[in-house]
């Protein structure tokens, strides 16, 4: 299967990310070149980027599917897809990076454990999101717009399911930059 742009964009951008969370990982200070409350508003504009798109994108999927449209359906897929490229992808880029200037106003990701837990727990998403959900998610376009409804559905189910996988950490990042209290690391 031939993979999209949106699809090789997502690659990247989690290889950059995974490269900036290695600086963070290392203890390699990131200059914050502006002032610690506009990385603080720009950090949750990306995590407004990111999590909407987590949320809402199911939405207009399960929309489409219950229209039985298949023109309908593929044409949400496709949304799904591109939107990875408008809002998800420059979430990601800015919570990473607004975040990874924050956490050296906090002494890094080794001295706050909730830091440290935010930081695997996203590696762990990037993996599975990069890998399985991003495989399920091109079935999903490629078997939607071939109008293959079986082929959909399955592709529909397995992608829900490996994006509640995502989620779920994501969710738990969330929480923990709230409370800034960690879950497992005492």
């Amino acid at each position: 299967m031939k993979r999209s742009f949106s699809a090789k964009l997502s690659v990247v951008s989690n290889l950059v990310a995974w490269g900036a969370l290695a600086l963070l990982w290392a203890g390699i200070p990131a200059a914050a070149p502006l002032d610690y409350n506009v990385h603080k508003a720009l950090h949750i504009v990306g995590v407004m980027l990111m999590m909407g798109n987590l949320i809402v994108g199911p939405v207009w999927l399960s929309l489409a599917w219950y229209s039985g449209d298949q023109g309908r359906i593929a044409w949400a897929a496709k949304v799904l897809s591109d939107c990875d490229i408008w809002l998800t992808t420059p979430g990601v880029q800015l919570a990473i990076w607004n975040g990874i200037c924050m956490a050296g106003v906090l002494g890094g990701v080794h001295k706050q454990p909730w830091l440290f837990e935010s930081m695997a727990l996203m590696l762990l998403t990037s993996l599975v999101s990069v890998t399985v959900v991003l495989y399920w998610q091109e079935r999903l376009v490629a078997d939607a717009q071939r109008g293959d409804r079986p082929a959909t559905a399955r592709a529909l189910v397995q992608w829900a399911i490996w994006g509640s996988v995502v989620g779920l950490p994501l969710t738990l990042v969330f929480w923990l930059m709230v409370a800034k209290q960690a879950l497992f690391v005492g």
